[in-house]
């Protein structure tokens, strides 16, 4: 079933819910994060680890919450021990009447059930049945053997968890056709219960939904009335603490046994560690040994779904230790008749597997050619990179993934353009000091790279633009500006950089096209001041022309009128 959600929308690919992930059962493809289900041994830790909360519990207890209110037969509240440290000591007898509140009939602390699966370890240990054995109480521990170390699973212990245990319990006091319902910090707890072939659990309900469901319904565990147990704590209470399986399995083995002298106790904590022991195991380096293992850090105490997101371990084992000694009520219950037989079988994975030349074909195209070539960073979240490359071999990955990689891609490129570039490019910080530069910018100042850089602009170029950006915190639009004393002109544009408090100034030489403006427009100030001249003279000629042209006329006037007397008097007009 699939029990983490992912919001796409609040995903920012950044990588952490793969690095905490301790076997890689997470899918990154065109930009989506998908958990893959079949792989995911529910630890949690991809949940509370998420620093954009973009992953989430997917699990509908609105079935239960109705059953609660509505169900006719006894309702039964199976609290982990864990209950103490997620909610407080103080709070104990609150929680049972929070309980109470919502309708159940009955509130038990899975202790008893603890200190069962406690005695029955014990006997293993006193038969010498097992050369090695696992604790079986964290689900996500089982899950991980199941599925990565399959042959191991005969290592395991052939004992019910505390918490099925203790649903056995309840059936035999309250009767089968109870509602029975068990709260924990838990995720792996809800498919342990649903998978199950006992049945003895109808639901689990973890602690933050527990809150939720009691905001719900306007309580509040710090303001409720208190409640009452149907049972006392058992001394074996202890268990959510690291160590604290091994500290009661011990306490029960008397102090001459010969499981003492024979095994050896250890405790692990966390994914990363269980998985390194358990390499070991497969290896066979190991021998005659009890393991406690978690998949938390911390232990139970600290499981992805306690109501706050604090990570405090140790103080609040002490806490809880504390509380148990002082603990007056620690009587523990009748147990020998339950029947705590469990079989565990092994669930491998069905991966294909690359071959050695497809793994070097795909580290190639990321630029691994040679063994020195892999970093193992795991800044990708993988271990290594032949681990990545079996992930994008396997579709889990993507090349992208591998930051040195791109970095060096993205610095490539970035000093390639910065090279090729005609354009200066100067960048400068708050102080105005020169931060960066680019080889056209270089020659134009004529000083060296590490000449430039700390140095103020304004012993270079005019700082006005620079000011501006800096001091207003704003990029100085495109326009035009003389450089005087290199004998340029430019084009210049200055961007504000807020996040790093740079401003970066392009600036485009426009010298060249400037001057041919500049000679174009001396040439046609020169042509119209020769068409000028030309049309002076031309008005001068017709001036000239039209002065001749009047006298003549004036002559040709009188030449014409004597000529058309004669003609018509005949000379006689004069005469007479």
């Amino acid at each position: 079933m699939k029990y983490i959600n992912v919001a796409e929308a609040n995903c920012k690919n950044c990588y952490k819910c793969l690095k905490v992930c301790p076997v890689k059962s997470i899918k990154y493809s065109d930009n989506h994060v998908e958990v893959l289900e079949n792989e995911c041994i529910l630890c949690g830790r991809c949940i509370r680890n998420c620093p954009q909360h973009a992953k989430s519990l997917l699990h509908d207890i609105s079935g239960l919450k109705e059953a609660v209110r509505e169900g006719a037969h006894k309702k039964i509240a199976a609290l982990a021990p864990s209950y103490i440290a997620a909610f407080g000591a103080e709070n104990r007898f609150r929680v049972a009447g929070a309980l109470q509140s919502l309708g159940f009939d009955a509130v038990e602390e899975t202790s008893v059930g603890a200190h069962a699966v406690t005695r029955e370890y014990a006997a293993i240990l006193e038969r010498g049945a097992m050369d090695i054995m696992i604790t079986t109480c964290c689900p996500s521990v089982v899950f991980l053997v199941q599925k990565y170390f399959p042959e191991l699973t005969p290592q395991l212990a052939p004992v019910l968890s505390p918490m099925e245990a203790h649903g056995q319990l309840l059936r035999k006091k309250y009767g089968e056709e109870a509602l029975i319902i068990f709260f924990a910090p838990c995720i792996s707890k809800i498919e342990e219960a649903r998978a199950s072939e006992k049945g003895y659990i109808d639901g689990v309900v973890t602690f933050n939904q527990l809150s939720r469901w009691l905001a719900e319904d306007g309580a509040e565990i710090e303001k409720s009335a208190e409640g009452y147990f149907g049972n006392d704590p058992s001394s074996s209470a202890i268990y959510p603490i690291f160590e604290g399986i091994v500290k009661d399995v011990r306490a029960n083995l008397s102090e001459d046994s010969d499981a003492l002298r024979k095994y050896t106790f250890l405790s692990a904590q966390g994914a990363k560690d269980v998985i390194e022991l358990l390499e070991e195991m497969r290896e066979g380096r190991i021998h005659s040994c009890f393991i406690e293992a978690s998949a938390c850090y911390g232990s139970c105490i600290n499981g992805p779904e306690k109501p706050d997101s604090e990570y405090h371990p140790i103080s609040t084992a002490i806490d809880m230790t504390r509380y148990l000694r002082a603990e007056r009520n620690i009587r523990e219950t009748e147990t020998s008749s339950l029947d705590l037989s469990r079989r565990i079988m092994p669930e491998p994975l069905k991966e294909k597997m690359p071959d050695e030349k497809t793994i070097r074909g795909i580290l190639a195209q990321i630029g691994k050619t040679k063994p020195e070539h892999e970093l193992n960073c795991g800044s990708c979240g993988y271990r290594s990179c032949r681990d990545k490359a079996i992930a994008v071999y396997q579709k889990k990955a993507e090349l992208y993934m591998c930051l040195p990689y791109m970095s060096q891609i993205s610095e490539t490129l970035a000093n390639v353009t910065l090279s090729v570039s005609p354009d200066y490019i100067i960048a400068v910080d708050r102080e105005l000091r020169v931060k960066e530069c680019n080889l056209a910018a270089q020659r134009l100042l004529k000083l060296t790279k590490n000449e430039l850089l700390g140095r103020r602009i304004d012993e270079f170029l005019d700082p006005l633009d620079f000011a501006v950006a800096i001091g207003e915190e704003r990029s100085v639009p495109l326009h035009k500006v003389s450089c005087g004393e290199r004998g340029i002109t430019v084009n210049q544009t200055v961007v504000y950089i807020p996040e790093q408090g740079l401003a970066i100034a392009f600036l485009h030489d426009i010298t060249k096209q400037e001057r041919e403006t500049e000679a174009l427009n001396r040439l046609k100030m020169e042509t119209m001041e020769m068409a000028q001249n030309v049309i002076d003279k031309q008005m001068t000629v017709a001036q000239e022309i039209a002065s001749l042209l009047g006298e003549t006329t004036a002559e040709t006037k009188v030449t014409l009128t004597k000529l058309k007397d004669l003609i018509v008097y005949d000379g006689q007009k004069n005469n007479g």
